[in-house]
């Protein structure tokens, strides 16, 4: 048996791996500079600012944990998307720069998606199961998102 073929195909794999390993389509999400305080000028009880930080964050924040598996293409690039995705739709990070109406729908979302249980998403529950939110958690989220956009639909002058 011939084994140089193999292990000559394996280090072809590995090696461009490697290389596409630096070539990020949605941009190089890593060099964005992390903000510890997410929500910012939003309402957030302790426990739900827990939630938000411990399964919601890592996507939808600029705190997001890179694990070393998220180096190497295109692996990567499938991270990337799905936060890159998650980022546009929502950004904790950059929340107090968002208009009081369009804070308003992303409240109306979070309420909806937490009680259906469509957040987090399936394929990152299933690396990260610790991210899958209890019943209990939905309910505080969703309660709380309304509750946060009450506030904030009387704070905000109608047009």
């Amino acid at each position: 048996m011939n084994v140089g073929r193999p292990l000559l195909a394996f280090g072809i794999l590995v090696a461009s791996s490697g290389a596409l390993s630096f070539l990020h389509p949605w941009g190089n999400l890593r060099a964005v500079p992390r903000n510890d305080a997410i929500m910012g000028g939003a309402n957030v009880p302790t426990n739900v600012r827990l939630i938000l930080q411990n399964k919601c964050a890592d996507c939808h924040s600029n705190n997001t944990h890179w694990p070393s598996y998220s180096r190497f293409a295109p692996g990567s690039w499938l991270m990337e998307h799905d936060v890159h995705d998650a980022r546009e739709h929502l950004n904790f990070s950059t929340w107090s720069q968002i208009d009081a109406d369009a804070r308003i729908d992303l409240l109306a979302k979070i309420a909806t998606q937490s009680r259906k249980g469509e957040m987090p998403i399936k394929q990152y529950v299933w690396i990260h199961p610790s991210a899958r939110l209890t019943d209990d958690e939905r309910r505080l989220l969703s309660t709380w998102a309304r509750t946060e956009r009450n506030r904030l639909r009387n704070e905000t002058p109608q047009r």
